[in-house]
């Protein structure tokens, strides 16, 4: 028997032998070529595939769709079953990355037939977020109107394109009744602000309008004849806003929580402070005012802003139109300012004390953002000690948060000692308040 194992042993390994010999003497790449497609022959997939419930799907495709790539999955996912099908579609129309090369696949989708009567896209319900800002010239004002007649029923914001809005979009802009954004800041060629105003006040749950830096303003319209979107939280004041319009304006809505005044080339300082005083000092709500990119305004054309408007939370605003003249409160500082505000005061011994004017309120600013518009020379005009003198005279007892732009060069050598005493100052400020200051207490350049 040991005769007979060690005789099979010797066969097989002489068979073992000749086959790698064989294999050996074949050209290596026909060898690799047969390794590559034995390794690449795809499996097959035996078993029955899991099932999932449908919440659980939800939850994978929601956590998903926050990235900005979402886009890509999503569309995969439609095609692994009906099941998946019916979970990711909803979120794949509900804010679509819209672009020049697959804009006119979604808009054969979204308007498959141009009498609306006819044919209807069941998909066009889907969009909540209609964002066109990345299209310039790939569509035209008639498909913009078309998109917004379609997805009109649920759409809740709309980001308007650069050279495709006009008044044809109106009739369906006003119909557009769970619409609560609405962005236009990029529109090129503005449509008559008055009618455009007038077609978005009919929208009741608008809470947040840019107007066009295009906008134009003409002296035939009446500002006391126009009406606001009566939940109106966020505006935006862009384009042709002149003192015609500063001047005549008689009331922001009341519901006014952020306003945004740039990119306003006709905007003098005198009108901009008229406009505060009269019309925004009165909005018991605002807390966020931003000033930014008024070309016609002096160097120190703001100055008087924390001082007519002690209420303020958030304040952005450019260094080309302040000096540290911005953080003194004092009522002989800022004598012009009052006597505008009361004009019929006779002597300087009449003027109201600081506890008056601002009706027993400290300075509430919580947030000031430092920016640049462009003009040279205003790196040095506010520096961090400006602020650090005004935290220890108690004129900003509730600042936490400095945001500066980089190109006033806070980080530079020369400044970054200045920073991080203002930083210390904002800690110890938010410490003695029994405030917790490891999280949002600080200064960030951006």
């Amino acid at each position: 028997m040991a005769l007979d194992v060690q005789r099979n042993w010797d066969v097989c390994m002489a068979e073992n032998l000749e086959r790698v010999t064989k294999e050996s003497d074949q050209p290596k790449d026909k060898k690799d070529a047969r390794e590559t497609t034995r390794a690449e022959k795809p499996k097959i997939w035996k078993s029955e595939p899991v099932y999932l419930p449908d919440e659980i799907i939800i939850q994978i495709l929601e956590y998903v769709s926050r990235f900005h790539e979402s886009q890509y999955t999503l569309a995969s996912c439609c095609l692994l079953s009906r099941q998946w099908y019916s979970a990711a579609v909803p979120m794949l129309y509900a804010s679509p990355y819209l672009y020049g090369k697959n804009f006119d696949p979604f808009q054969a989708v979204m308007i498959p037939s141009r009498n609306l009567h006819v044919r209807d896209s069941p998909l066009a319900s889907l969009v909540k977020i209609l964002d066109l800002r990345g299209l310039v010239h790939q569509a035209s004002r008639r498909i913009t109107a078309r998109l917004l007649g379609r997805t009109k029923g649920n759409l809740e914001a709309f980001i308007a394109p650069q050279a495709s809005f006009g008044t044809n979009s109106f009739a369906a802009l006003a119909k557009c009744h769970q619409l609560r954004i609405l962005d236009l800041s990029l529109v090129s060629e503005s449509p008559p602000l008055f009618e455009l105003l007038k077609t978005v006040s009919r929208l009741d749950n608008l809470t947040t309008f840019r107007l066009p830096r295009s906008s134009g303003f003409s002296t035939d319209v009446n500002p006391a004849l126009i009406t606001w979107p009566r939940r109106l939280e966020n505006l935006a004041l862009s384009g042709g806003i002149d003192a015609h319009f500063m001047h005549g304006i008689v009331a922001l809505p009341s519901t006014l929580r952020s306003l945004t005044i740039e990119h306003c080339p006709s905007a003098k300082g005198f009108a901009l402070m008229h406009m505060l005083r009269a019309a925004v000092r009165p909005l018991a709500h605002l807390e966020t005012l931003k000033l930014a990119n008024l070309p016609r305004l002096s160097g120190s054309a703001c100055d008087n802003v924390l001082f007519i408007l002690p209420g303020l939370t958030r304040l952005s605003i450019s260094v080309d139109y302040i000096t540290p003249a911005l953080f003194d409160f004092d009522v002989s500082s800022h004598r012009e300012a009052i006597e505008c505000h009361y004009p019929t005061l006779p002597h300087a011994e009449s003027l109201p004390t600081r506890h008056q004017w601002t009706d027993g309120k400290q300075c509430e600013l919580r947030t000031l953002e430092l920016t640049n518009s462009g003009n040279p020379g205003v790196e040095d005009k506010v520096s961090p000690i400006d602020i650090v003198i005004a935290l220890d005279e108690g004129a900003l007892p509730n600042l936490r948060q400095v945001r500066v732009d980089k190109t006033l060069l806070w980080q530079a050598s020369a400044t970054a000692a200045d920073v991080d005493a203002l930083a210390d100052a904002l800690k110890e400020a938010a410490v003695q308040r029994g405030e917790d200051e490891s999280t949002s207490t600080g200064v960030w350049t951006f």
